[in-house]
């Protein structure tokens, strides 16, 4: 196939033009042509002529020179000569044939004279006179003229150049060929201008022509610029009406059957007599998952691989023949194939038809996968209702009584009623007379309302025994919306219901036991909100329920008890805490609380517990136990160091008696010392045995009795007083006739405990004085006893340790004692009800009191009174 480097133009309107233009450029060409063969003939001719004549001008001036050998006239003459325009030498020779002279005119225009003629020669006799030569790179022209009649003085050659004449002639062919292209474009322009005008029309035309398509019925005004127009724009308007009409109708009946296609909710295709796909309807898409567009001209076996075409021929043929419409029609059903490959079942209706274009077939697809479920549902769902544990039942209560028209296996299993005792009867029958349950009415209501419901029952069996039936109940509303059937399901949950009473029971002993603990517990579920929170726990901290009601989170916990801690000690967070994934772990801490009060608190956290991320937290506060063990230690540490003090001297002592002689006199010193150190051992540990057996029995062990306070204190000062000793007790009793009911012996104890001190804090001496006076006890009348002296007196902090056991306001040991005294007093007094008040100043004496609270025989004994109870009469 020949290549078209420029293509013909298809509008006439541009093909008269152009080829107008062609054969102008054809014309023009051959002109040129015809002009190129006759310029060098032409340029011959000229060059020849201009060079005969300066050759017969030159004859006629060199031959008078010559005639007169006038040699240097003669090269004037032939120097002027060489100035004309194209002339480029001239040779003079003599009759005798030699070289007068010969003149060269340089390319610069410089005459060169010499008479060296090179190969010029006269030519002889019959030959040309005329010669074309070329000199360097320039065409000449040579002539030879005579001069002087005959020759007779000689013969003068001229050699004239052709390129000036060559040129003329160019330029004159140039002006030629210029004037015959603006001609020829005129030409053109006027013929374009001339198709524009004339074909105009017919552009008005075919553009009509082209705009039928989209709107048919369109009518074009008449053109009179030509009869064929005229008659072209009749006949297209004739053909739009035509058109126009017939569109209509078809589109009409496009319309109907396009929306029989899209409506149809089966998929519906088109096929040629090969089998190939030509038309399909949108439902292709939904039924096979193809794009409608990319099945046209496909296989029908794309879609059903089991049908080709001679299948459907075969199969309409052997199938029902139509006699209205003279189709064959075949039903069957197949496997079809989706846009994936995956197949599923599909009912194919095909009909074949013989139209003008030859066999086609009809091919209606319906995928009965859904029909095939539901079938395969309906019947799963009938096996389950028969194979299910749980008894269902439906009751028609369109009927009096909504007796029971359907009963499963077990149903009757769980009753022990056969299914055809069930049938036609009420549910109640199951309730016997046991038909006051609340949620009987509950059922009731809401088959009033038409709603589910699901309750518990107490059923009976067919053999009396009793179950607890969680029976649900739903509503089946028909087409119209009314209830006209109840499903019923029965489930026997007995043991649940046992197992949940139970477990309500063991919850409730188990609140029981969480609310009286004193210890507090807290739960966090596995988001981290605390679930429960007991109330001895909101007293360790001060919280009130509102303050823990809203479910904090346990990193909100851990930030508000952290408030409530000492700040100089690290505070451990549960909530930062991590164990082993999927493993629960437990943590114990300590935590020293100083609001609402100073507390020790022991922290045990059991975090993720049973894997399942909740956290359980127990608090129990051991300030108590703190306290106690540190007392305990500083109790041994000190009684470790008072004990020690004296059995290192009695020990010294006696080993110096073993390993040395002592005098005798000295001796008894000796022995004086260890006894007086064993004394103070035996006080010591009896004093110890005494508190001791105090704190055990809790006061159990006094004997109280009554006893007039003023032979009590009697009793006391006549044991202390000492002979020899100087000082005295200054006594103010005025409530010696008072009954107390205290244990004597432990009372004379904790007033000579007091009086002792008063004696030996007094080394420098000065007055002792006891009195009694009025008062209060924890709002009960008492009587108080004050011992007072003058003695060295303590500081606040001495003050405030003074009732701690083996503690001395005097380290020094000076002053002789154990540091039990006052420890003994505090607990005598506490255990009958009373209390000890003391007040000192450094340097100015010291101030104790022992409250008795008066007798009450109808009052109730009363715990250890605080400071704040005790109210003293006499300020």
């Amino acid at each position: 196939m020949r290549r078209r480097f420029l293509p013909w133009p298809h509008r006439l309107q541009h093909q008269v033009p152009l080829l107008l233009a062609l054969v102008l450029l054809a014309a023009m060409a051959a002109l040129y042509l015809i002009s190129t063969a006759r310029l060098a003939g032409s340029v011959a001719d000229a060059a020849r002529g201009r060079a005969l004549a300066v050759a017969q001008a030159a004859a006629r001036v060199g031959g008078s020179a010559m005639e007169t050998e006038d040699a240097q006239g003669a090269e004037r003459a032939m120097v002027e000569l060489t100035h004309l325009p194209g002339v480029l030498r001239i040779d003079t020779f003599r009759a005798s044939g030699a070289n007068l002279m010969s003149l060269h005119v340089t390319p610069v225009g410089q005459v060169l004279f010499g008479r060296d003629p090179g190969d010029v020669r006269p030519p002889r006799p019959g030959e040309s006179q005329t010669q074309q030569v070329r000199l360097g790179e320039v065409d000449a022209m040579r002539v030879w003229a005579p001069v002087g009649p005959a020759a007779r003085h000689g013969m003068l050659a001229v050699t004239f150049s052709m390129e000036g004449e060559r040129a003329q002639l160019e330029q004159l062919r140039f002006e030629s060929l210029l004037a015959s292209a603006g001609v020829g474009l005129f030409t053109v322009v006027i013929v374009y201008a001339f198709m524009l005008r004339a074909l105009a029309p017919l552009k008005r035309l075919a553009a009509f022509s082209h705009e039928l398509a989209r709107h048919t019925g369109g009518q074009l005004p008449p053109d009179g610029s030509s009869q064929e127009v005229s008659d072209l724009t009749t006949s297209l308007n004739h053909a739009s009406a035509r058109l126009h009409a017939q569109l209509e109708a078809i589109q009409s009946t496009e319309l109907r059957t396009v929306a029989i296609l899209n409506a149809a909710p089966d998929a519906i295709v088109g096929l040629d007599g090969k089998g190939c796909i030509s038309l399909v309807n949108p439902a292709v898409a939904s039924v096979f998952g193809h794009d409608p567009n990319d099945l046209i001209g496909q296989p029908l076996t794309r879609l059903l691989p089991q049908i080709h075409a001679e299948e459907a021929e075969r199969l309409t043929l052997q199938g029902l023949y139509v006699r209205s419409s003279g189709a064959h029609v075949a039903r069957l059903e197949t496997t079809a194939c989706r846009h994936d490959g995956t197949e599923f079942p599909a009912e194919v209706s095909l009909a074949r038809t013989e139209t003008e274009g030859g066999t086609r077939y009809a091919c209606v697809v319906r995928d009965v996968t859904e029909a095939r479920m539901t079938y395969a549902m309906l019947n799963l769902y009938n096996r389950a209702l028969e194979c299910t544990t749980n008894g269902v039942v439906i009751s028609d209560m369109s009927l009096a009584g909504s007796p029971v028209f359907y009963a499963n296996p077990a149903f009757a299993r769980i009753t022990g009623y056969e299914v055809g005792e069930t049938i036609g009867r009420n549910c109640k029958f199951l309730q016997r007379d046991d038909d006051e349950q609340p949620e009987i009415q509950v059922l009731r209501d809401a088959v009033a309302r038409g709603e589910p419901a699901t309750v518990v029952l107490r059923n009976y069996r067919k053999d009396g025994s009793l179950f607890f039936n969680e029976l649900a109940i739903a509503p089946v509303a028909a087409s119209d919306g009314a209830v006209k059937h109840y499903v019923g399901v029965l489930n026997d949950v007995s043991e649940r219901e046992r197992s949940r009473l139970a477990l309500a029971e063991r919850s409730a002993r188990l609140n029981a036991v969480f609310d009286l603990s004193p210890d507090g517990y807290l739960v966090f579920d596995r988001e981290g909100a605390l679930l429960f929170c007991n109330r001895a726990f909101r007293g360790m901290v001060g919280w009130d329920v509102d303050d823990v009601i809203d479910g904090i989170t346990l990193a909100q916990f851990d930030q508000r008890l952290r408030e409530l801690c000492d700040p100089a000690r690290p505070y451990p967070e549960v909530s930062r805490m991590q164990g082993a994934a999927g493993e629960s772990y437990d943590t114990e801490d300590l935590l020293e609380m100083v609001r609402p009060r100073r507390a020790v608190l022991t922290r045990l956290a059991r975090c993720n517990v049973g894997a399942q991320g909740e956290s359980i937290l127990y608090f129990r506060d051991v300030t108590r136990e703190t306290e106690v063990d540190r007392m305990k230690s500083e109790f041994l540490t000190t009684a470790a160091h008072e004990l020690r003090t004296p059995m290192v001297s009695v020990f010294g002592f006696t080993e110096l008696l073993l390993n040395r002689p002592v005098p005798e006199a000295k001796r008894r010193d000796v022995l004086e010392t260890i006894h007086r150190q064993a004394s103070l051992l035996i006080n010591m540990v009896n004093e110890l045995l005494d508190l001791a057996r105090i704190e055990a029995r809790q006061g159990k062990d006094l004997k109280r009795e009554p006893h007039p306070l003023g032979e009590l204190i009697e009793r006391t000062v006549h044991a202390l007083m000492v002979k020899g000793d100087p000082r005295s007790v200054v006594q103010d009793v005025r409530h010696g006739a008072l009954a107390l009911s205290v244990d004597a012996e432990k009372t004379v104890q904790a007033l000579t405990n007091v009086l002792s001190n008063a004696y030996k804090y007094s080394p420098a001496g000065g007055e002792i004085r006891l009195r009694t006076l009025d008062g209060q006890v924890g709002g009960r009348p008492a009587v108080g006893v004050r011992i007072s002296d003058q003695g060295i007196g303590m500081s606040p902090e001495q003050t405030a340790r003074v009732f701690e056991r083996f503690y001395r306001a005097d380290p020094s040991g000076n002053i002789p004692g154990t540091g039990l005294g006052m420890s003994l007093v505090k607990e005598i007094m506490e255990l009958q009800g009373g209390a000890v008040v003391l007040a000192s100043e450094p340097g100015r004496g010291t101030e104790v009191t022992l409250w008795f609270p008066l007798m009450d025989p109808e009052a109730p004994r009363l715990a250890a009174p605080q400071a704040d109870d005790i109210i003293d009469a006499s300020r």
